[in-house]
């Protein structure tokens, strides 16, 4: 199906601002939760700690520019980017971190656990629904590889990513993965967002 069809109702202004109020509900809950990570993190590196509510922020003003019919590739590449590679590294960190509780782990461990999974898996879906209605340049995808690249040296070189103490004896591997999540995800964005933008713009002109 031409996701186009489906524009009138995914832009319709009750439709962003339900999923506005969702993704702030998110951003908020989601720094909340790095707050214990945060105190014993030097201020430096605090912008590049919270990844997953960074993600769904950058969202968050997407949508709000949207409400107001303005625009910005930058910040619409950013929110493509990370909703999609932090709501997929998230995912994949949790079903490891499932993978490690003893057979008498708490329910509620458990649930969180799939919480997690089930809100991070959503932030990529979003990012590939809205993928079609975004538009980019060449300098905001040049800007947002920037910064999601330091964001991954800042996490596994620096050694600042989000704490899943039973996982640490992987951080090698998890760190090796996440830089080609990176680059897959940039792939992505070049083929589902940015060409269709340039080729849009040449045939305009």
């Amino acid at each position: 199906m031409n996701p186009m069809f489906l524009k009138p109702f995914l832009m319709h202004r009750i439709v962003l601002t339900i999923l506005l109020i969702i993704n702030l509900g998110g951003t908020i809950y989601g720094y909340i939760w790095y707050e214990p990570q945060l105190r014993d993190t030097p201020y430096i590196y605090w912008l590049f700690v919270p990844d997953s509510p960074t993600a769904s922020f950058f969202f968050t003003i997407v949508l709000g520019l949207w409400l107001t019919n303005k625009r910005s590739p930058l910040f619409e590449t950013l929110a493509f980017i990370t909703l999609i590679k932090y709501g997929v590294w998230a995912v994949i960190m949790n079903i490891m971190y499932l993978g490690t509780l003893p057979p008498d782990a708490p329910t509620l461990t458990i649930l969180m656990a799939v919480m997690l999974m089930v809100s991070h898996g959503a932030m990529a879906l979003q990012a590939l629904i809205y993928a079609p209605f975004m538009k980019w340049t060449i300098t905001s995808f040049v800007c947002s590889l920037i910064w999601v690249i330091h964001n991954d040296v800042v996490d596994y070189v620096l050694g600042q990513w989000p704490r899943y103490p039973s996982l640490a004896e992987h951080i090698m591997w998890i760190g090796y993965g996440s830089f080609w999540l990176t680059g897959l995800c940039f792939f992505m964005g070049y083929a589902f967002v940015l060409r269709p933008s340039l080729e849009n713009k040449v045939i305009r002109m």
